[in-house]
């Protein structure tokens, strides 16, 4: 079975890590109540789209991109401790 969904298997694993993490990340900073959650294609990728209840009752959805989450997390450590004065 080498099908194009065949060869893709292996990221499942993963694919469900990034969405738990974008669902734990949407709850935290919003405090709302998360409806659903599900990896969409956009602009080539997939991205994490997370629709959540506020506490006003109105339904936002998030778009979460864990390629960019990752960066930024790579991003904000430094490489080397800043110098000492």
């Amino acid at each position: 079975m080498d099908g194009a969904r065949g060869g893709n298997r292996h990221d499942r694993g993963q694919d469900h890590r990034e969405l738990s993490d974008a669902v734990r990340r949407v709850e935290r900073s919003t405090g709302g109540q998360v409806l659903s959650a599900e990896r969409v294609p956009f602009d080539g990728r997939d991205v994490n789209r997370v629709k959540v209840i506020d506490s006003s009752g109105r339904v936002r959805v998030y778009m979460d991109d864990p390629q960019r989450a990752s960066r930024k997390a790579r991003e904000s450590v430094p490489a080397t401790p800043p110098p000492a004065e």
